[in-house]
């Protein structure tokens, strides 16, 4: 029995355990889901919830109507978020092995930035000190990834 838990934990056999949550650190069901989100307490990889803000998803006129905005503003936009935040996180943090910016349609994915910490004790360390700031006048939310 013992060996048949493990071959399912974190997959969607798994009743118990969340296997959106397990393998992307978010879940589309959000604080309404009936499924464990197991958080490890320790990892490389850090999740940023929500930071990214695509210029084009969010820009509307004074009348309501949404802004054109050119696919040269909009890679302009996203490489200095990118550059800003890889170069905060290795330079306060420790190396970083990679870095993914999220930027698609489902709400519980959009803007999230997972970051790879060559090690451990840099993603703690950036943990322990980012749950303390705020970004884009809202408080980062953090959590770490198996």
């Amino acid at each position: 029995m013992a060996e048949y838990l493990a071959s399912i934990f974190g997959t969607e056999k798994d009743k118990v355990n969340c296997s959106f949550y397990f393998k992307i650190g978010a879940c589309r069901h959000g604080d309404r889901c009936s499924r464990l989100h197991n958080k490890p307490t320790f990892s490389q990889t850090i999740a940023l919830l929500n930071i990214y803000r695509n210029p084009q998803n969010s820009a509307q006129s004074a009348d309501g109507l949404t802004c054109a905005i050119s696919d040269m503003e909009m890679q302009e936009h996203y490489d200095e978020f990118f550059e800003e935040v890889f170069t905060e996180m290795e330079e306060k943090y420790g190396e970083v092995e990679e870095m993914n910016v999220c930027d698609n349609l489902g709400d519980h994915l959009v803007g999230n930035v997972y970051v790879k910490f060559r090690y451990e004790e840099d993603a703690e360390k950036a943990v322990i000190d980012l749950n303390n700031r705020w970004f884009n006048g809202q408080p980062s939310m953090l959590s770490c990834l198996p």
